[in-house]
């Protein structure tokens, strides 16, 4: 069983790092792909290499930043995973790279750390929903 776990560095996130290590208790080959997505910015490449190096350091920086405490107990359950780190749209790049890395589902909190989130779920979760052909599973 493969997981694409997407984080954020919210508390949702991590309840749902904590929720697959309760699933991998019960799967003996569980392993996840853990997949923070910062912001994309636009136009960036057209700032020219020289600045758009700083740019790309800063997006893997807060990315590693949000994945730390899911990657952690990743690693104290022992649940074998993989890290990913994109600038692009959250809800497409989720379910493009659950697809694409193999995964048999999507799980993500509820509600994430954005500064506009739906009314009964966030916006992120609420589009991934919408757009997954995999199986989507969301912790609260």
């Amino acid at each position: 069983m493969k997981a694409l776990l997407a984080v954020d560095g919210s508390t949702h996130a991590l309840r749902a790092a904590r929720t697959l290590v309760d699933l991998a208790k019960h799967c003996a080959d569980a392993r996840a792909h853990v997949l923070n997505v910062q912001p994309h910015i636009p136009y960036v490449a057209l700032l020219g290499e020289d600045r758009q190096a700083p740019i790309d350091r800063w997006v893997q920086e807060r990315g590693k930043e949000a994945l730390e405490s899911a990657c952690e107990v990743l690693t104290v359950a022992g649940v074998p995973f993989e890290v990913e780190i994109l600038s692009a749209d959250a809800p497409l790049a989720i379910a493009r790279i659950a697809v694409e890395r193999h995964c048999d589902f999507i799980l993500m909190g509820t509600r994430g750390m954005g500064a506009i989130a739906g009314m009964a779920l966030g916006s992120v979760a609420t589009k991934v929903v919408h757009l997954a052909d995999l199986p989507v599973l969301l912790v609260k």
